[in-house]
């Protein structure tokens, strides 16, 4: 019979703590179920309905016995395992074979199917909903060698590509890493300030992670990216204690050093070889959890400790020290305060700190030649989570949930010289074109501290209608930075030796050559931002096989400047379609699609950028000596005009932005078939399409605006606004004051004034084969297959393409037109084949082999070089733009990497020591075989500048390789008492 999917009751979930469970019996008797755990001390009982199906939700997760009774007679008993946020088919108990049908393709190792003399681990497809997920169990995660982080744990699917030549974060779905969202227990703790990364609690403390590459419903937070939702560990009846220890042996054949990187020239172009790190524990953890009452009040507790870890690295001419500590602690409460009501409470704290202390090199590049102590920087962080979720099962037709939030993290970075206000100085070789750092300070900036804390609320009511489960909810988040940066009092200074050169504001360099530059930087102060939303979903059972999902999600979007005022405030409806079909009525082979619309919150960064008062300036200088002690030149005599890059002006909200700025979006398909293959082994096909059709961006040609409004009835005006935002391609109107008169008035300038519209198309097609661990096949295996085309002139919130560094929405896209130009091409993520092989086995003894095999094609490259031409603008930018040499040289035109491969091999070892005790031990590899792979190289042709034949200067670190990270190895010691 299999598993039954009884898709008119399924209570369906989405983004929950809890799980739930569903089944069916013969329509037409009376069956009473019943739904027990053990370990809690929960029961319910329930009536089957008319048809034979019940369902029950906002179940804490953990292992369930369901009993069918009839007419006071038991029919039968199942045993299921409740996953946080997935939906689990409850089997009808015939044979062995039957129980073990449904095997999800991609999720491992979270729910454990009882029948007959039968136990595997299986996870049912979930034919209730059309969402398309995969989730991960840590006791499965924890046996590969793998991180264990979201990202790594993410990383496990060929469709996700880890960005190692940027962020050293993930892609999913084809964009930028800067648009992923992450969660702990509902609570949405993506680090909103950049969009990059998140919050992070460790992962001795979660329990599972649930990724979703796409196409998700409504009640999630909308995001062009991918999701990773994690929950944390629960206490039950029985008491647990245990001990982690995660060591990591010492520079040598288990951790070799990195391989240098080498200009064209020999010379260096990142020095890795003579950086060591000492025999590290990288983390240790004591946790306990149990009963406070039995039945109702349970605890997880757990403290963590990683001791000083030391490490050493060298640069041109410093030898740094290193030593890093952290400590932290959580402690997550859970009570079921009745079989319908459950509330749970974490909360966590966390210090890092790192200290690093800085000696002269006497030699560049010479470890053997340190010299006198140069100075200390150290960084300290905090951060605090304290989440709460409730939920309420009012009755069979009615449920509510509620999440609240609150997360903070403080950082300050003190340095040797920190309020002295030294000089930076730096010179540039040049023959090298490197910069080194020739003064008594290596900090630009003076000191500030940085404070970041966000808080969330969220709520929704679910109502079963007949034949429709109606949710209706919203949520609420609100974060705050304050980060000032100011350059030193002293001033960042540095030196040039470039004959001829014609610098960046038009003045020729002294005959020669030796000049300084000047640099300028003030931003900053206090922003808040708040994202907002409110969202209706239905999922309507159609016919037994068929469910029809519908939902709207109506986003509000709003950041405000340094006087909390709105300077963005952008609302978007977006709609999502869906639908899962279960094809032979027994959950064995489900077709699923969905349609929807995407949108992303943009981060703060915006708002101490574009909202803030910033000062950004160049000045040149020839000098006539130096001071012997700072080296900050002396007797200067300015070369030409200051180059402003951003005037210092305080904006008003129609100067950050155009008046008819609207939120960006996306839309996104996917189709996709799941198909048990006998008795352990799934199948999974997807089709997968998303296209970008609008997003915010800010542009600096302000040159444009002036020369619009000058031939559209304002001769006299000169446009100096900064760096505004804008929707490119779009027509924007753009709130001035045209006429100098005190009265602002509007002018809609055409995209076209700033260049394309942005385009960002991604087309994958994934086939993945999985295997599931039983007794009589004793591995878990899953092979994963994606072929995948990514392409336009905008990689997302983040420019991966150029390798710059800049804050997300606020990259070099369109500042300028020129920038733009043969910009369109195969985008930086556009790896065409992907391969990942994941398994463990298990022998009798105790023993296991886990392995994990990254094959890959190489991503595309650019040849970036400056705009030919000086009086464009474009040009100010340097080696940005699509032009090679003075020829235009599309976006991913220079070639590729070459194939890419990693294989990762671990060996652990099971100890029952008796009923109570247990003990394993790992050894895990990764890059076993220590592959140097070119993973990157650098794009800029030139070196921003042209000698007196207007011929670019060349850059030597053209094409400078960077490789694969070496081979690294870790012993895990993981101890349990119950």
């Amino acid at each position: 019979m299999g598993l039954m999917a009884a898709l008119g009751s399924s209570p369906l979930l989405a983004q929950s703590i809890t799980g739930g469970l569903y089944g069916s019996e013969p329509a037409g008797k009376a069956a009473t179920i019943s739904v027990a755990n053990p370990a809690t001390g929960y029961h319910k009982t329930l009536q089957a309905g008319a048809d034979g199906r019940y369902s029950l939700a906002g179940l804490n997760p953990g292992r369930y016995t369901v009993t069918v009774e009839e007419g006071g007679s038991v029919i039968g008993t199942r045993t299921v395992t409740v996953t946080a946020n997935v939906q689990t088919p409850v089997p009808a108990l015939t044979t062995a074979a039957a129980a073990t049908a449904g095997v999800h393709a991609t999720e491992l190792g979270a729910v454990q199917v009882d029948a007959a003399a039968l136990r595997q681990d299986v996870i049912p497809i979930d034919v209730s909903t059309p969402e398309f997920s995969n989730s991960y169990d840590m006791s499965v995660v924890n046996q590969l060698p793998t991180g264990r982080g979201p990202e790594s744990i993410a990383l496990l699917s060929s469709k996700v590509r880890y960005d190692n030549q940027t962020t050293d974060l993930i892609q999913m779905g084809g964009a930028s890493p800067a648009e992923n969202r992450y969660y702990y227990n509902e609570f949405d703790s993506t680090y909103d300030y950049q969009g990059l990364g998140a919050t992070y609690l460790p992962a001795e403390a979660v329990q599972s992670t649930q990724v979703l590459s796409s196409n998700a419903g409504v009640t999630w937070t909308s995001t062009t990216g991918g999701l990773m939702a994690s929950t944390v560990r629960q206490g039950s009846n029985r008491f647990k204690a245990g001990y982690s220890l995660y060591f990591t042996p010492a520079t040598s054949w288990f951790n070799p050093r990195a391989r240098d990187s080498l200009t064209a020239q020999g010379d260096y172009y990142r020095f890795n070889s003579a950086n060591t790190h000492s025999a590290n524990v990288t983390g240790q953890y004591l946790w306990a959890s149990g009963a406070l009452v039995k039945n109702r009040l349970f605890f997880f507790a757990m403290l963590g400790n990683a001791p000083d870890n030391t490490s050493l690295s060298n640069s041109q001419t410093l030898q740094t020290r290193t030593a890093r500590r952290d400590k932290n602690g959580l402690l997550n409460l859970t009570w079921n305060i009745n079989a319908d009501q459950s509330l749970n409470v974490v909360g966590y704290r966390d210090w890092k700190n790192t200290f690093n202390n800085q000696y002269s090199l006497e030699r560049d590049y010479d470890p053997s030649s340190v010299g006198p102590y140069y100075g200390w920087t150290s960084e300290q962080v905090k951060n605090q989570f304290l989440i709460g979720n409730y939920h309420w099962q009012i009755n069979e037709d009615m449920s509510l949930r509620l999440m609240g939030g609150y997360l903070s993290q403080s950082s300050l970075k003190p340095t040797s010289t920190s309020g002295s206000g030294l000089p930076y100085v730096g010179e540039v070789d040049p023959v090298t074109q490197v910069r080194r750092n020739i003064g008594l300070t290596t900090n630009s900036t003076q000191l500030f501290p940085f404070d970041y804390w966000r808080r969330g609320f969220k709520g929704d009511f679910t109502w079963q209608l007949g034949d429709h489960r109606i949710t209706v909810g919203g949520e609420h988040y609100k974060h705050y930075i304050n980060n000032v940066s100011t350059t030193t009092e002293g001033g960042d200074w540095t030196y040039h030796d470039e004959p001829g050169t014609i610098l960046p504001n038009g003045a020729t360099a002294p005959a020669d050559g030796r000049y300084v530059d000047q640099y300028f930087v003030s931003t900053g102060g206090p922003f808040f931002t708040v994202n907002k939303a409110a969202y209706l979903e239905d999922y309507w059972q159609a016919s037994d096989r068929w469910v029809v999902y519908a939902g709207a999600r109506y986003d509000t979007f709003i950041n405000k400047n340094v006087n909390g005022q709105n300077f963005f405030h952008l609302p978007l409806f977006s709609p999502r379609l869906g639908v899962a079909w279960d094809v032979y009525g027994d959950s064995t082979m489900k077709i699923g699609a969905n349609a929807g619309k995407y949108t992303i919150p943009i981060p703060s960064s915006v708002n101490n950028g574009a909202a803030g008062a910033v000062t950004m300036w160049h000045r040149y200088y020839t000098y006539t000596g130096r001071d012997p002690s700072t080296q900050a030149p002396q007797g200067l005599n300015q070369i030409g005009p200051q180059e402003t890059l951003i005037n210092g002006q305080a904006p008003s909200a129609y100067n950050v932005a155009t008046s008819d700025i609207k939120a960006p979006y996306q839309y996104e398909f996917q189709v996709y078939l799941q198909k048990t293959l006998g008795q352990s082994w799934s199948s999974l096909v997807e089709v997968g399409y998303s296209s970008l059709k609008r997003a915010i961006e800010d542009t600096c040609y302000t040159q444009g605006i002036t020369d619009y409004a000058q031939a559209n009835g304002y001769p006299g005006y000169e446009d100096s606004s900064g760096c505004p935002m804008i929707n490119p391609g779009v027509a924007q109107t753009f709130v001035r004051d045209y006429n100098g008169d005190g009265k602002e008035e509007a002018l809609t300038l055409p995209g076209s004034v700033f260049g394309p519209p942005p385009s960002r198309k991604y087309v994958h097609l994934t086939v993945e084969l999985s295997h599931a661990r039983n007794d009589q096949e004793p591995y878990f295996l899953d092979l994963s297959y994606t072929w995948a085309h990514l392409y336009g002139n905008y990689d997302g919130l983040l420019n991966l393409g150029t390798r710059t560094n800049g804050g997300p929405s606020e990259q070099i896209y369109w500042d300028f037109p020129g920038l733009m130009e043969h910009g369109n091409g195969n985008l930086a993520g556009d790896v065409r084949h992907s391969v990942k092989l994941n398994g463990v086995y298990y022998f009798t003894n105790g023993l296991r082999v886990g392995s994990t095999l990254d094959l890959s094609t190489g991503t595309p490259q650019s040849c970036m070089g400056t705009y030919p031409d000086i009086n464009n603008p474009a040009e100010q930018y340097g080696a940005a733009s699509h032009f090679c040499d003075n020829v235009p040289s599309p976006l991913g035109s220079a070639g590729r990497m070459p194939f890419f491969a990693q294989w990762n091999v671990g060996v652990g070892y099971d100890w029952q020591i008796n009923q109570d005790n247990f003990l394993s031990l790992d050894l895990q590899v990764q890059n076993l075989t220590n592959r140097e792979g070119r993973i990157d190289a650098n794009q800029r042709y030139d070196t921003g500048g042209f000698q007196s034949d207007g011929q670019p200067i060349p850059n030597p670190s053209y094409n400078a390789s960077v490789w694969q990270a070496p081979r690294t190895t870790s012993l895990v010691v993981r101890y349990t008492f119950q």
